[in-house]
C-alpha cells in the first residue's frame, strides 16, 4: 500500500493555486482503509476504502478501487466500484468498467456505455425548499364600525 501527500513528492513542484491536482492517492493490491476521511483538495483510490469521506474536490475511483462509504464531494468518476450514498455539488460520471450502487444526489449524472448504476438519484437543485408559514390574518380593531346593512335585492315585491 502506498500513501502519497504533497510532503512526499520530491521537488514539491505544485501547479499554481487554481488548478486541480491531486493531494492524496491510496493504492495497493491488497489495502484496505477505514475510517471518517476529510480531503481538501482531490482523492484518487485505487483500493478498498469505507467509513465516510468528505471531499472539497474531486473523488476519482480507479478501476481496483472499492469504496463502500458515505461521500459528500463536488466531483466524482467512478472507474472502478462503489456503494453508498453520494452528495456531488457538481458531476458525477461514471465510466465504462464503473459500478454504483446507492443513491445520488448531483446536478449531473453521467453514465458512460457499459457503466452500471443501480439506485435513486435526486436532483439537488429540484429539491423543494420548505414552504413558508402563511402569514397571520391581520386583528381587528374591536372600536371599528361594521356596516351591517342588508343588501339590495334585484327581485320586485309581488302580491298576492
Amino acid at each position: 500500500m502506498a500513501f502519497q501527500g504533497k510532503d512526499d513528492i520530491e521537488g514539491n513542484d505544485y501547479p499554481a493555486t487554481g488548478e486541480s491536482r491531486t493531494l492524496l492517492t491510496i493504492t495497493g493490491d491488497s489495502a484496505k482503509v477505514e475510517g471518517k476521511f476529510t480531503i481538501s483538495k482531490s482523492i484518487e483510490i485505487d483500493c478498498e476504502v469505507s467509513g465516510e469521506l468528505e471531499v472539497d474536490g474531486e473523488l476519482i475511483i480507479q478501476k481496483n478501487g472499492y469504496v463502500n462509504a458515505d461521500v459528500k464531494t463536488i466531483n466524482a468518476q467512478v472507474i472502478g466500484k462503489y456503494e453508498g450514498n453520494m452528495e456531488a455539488a457538481e458531476n458525477v460520471e461514471i465510466k465504462e468498467t464503473g459500478e454504483v450502487s446507492g443513491n445520488i444526489k448531483t446536478d449531473s449524472l453521467i453514465i458512460n456505455k457499459g457503466g452500471i448504476f443501480s439506485g435513486n438519484v435526486t436532483r439537488i437543485s429540484s429539491e423543494q425548499p420548505e414552504p413558508e408559514p402563511e402569514p397571520e390574518p391581520e386583528p381587528v380593531d374591536r372600536d371599528q364600525e361594521i356596516d351591517l346593512e342588508e343588501p339590495e335585492s334585484d327581485s320586485e315585491d309581488l302580491e298576492l
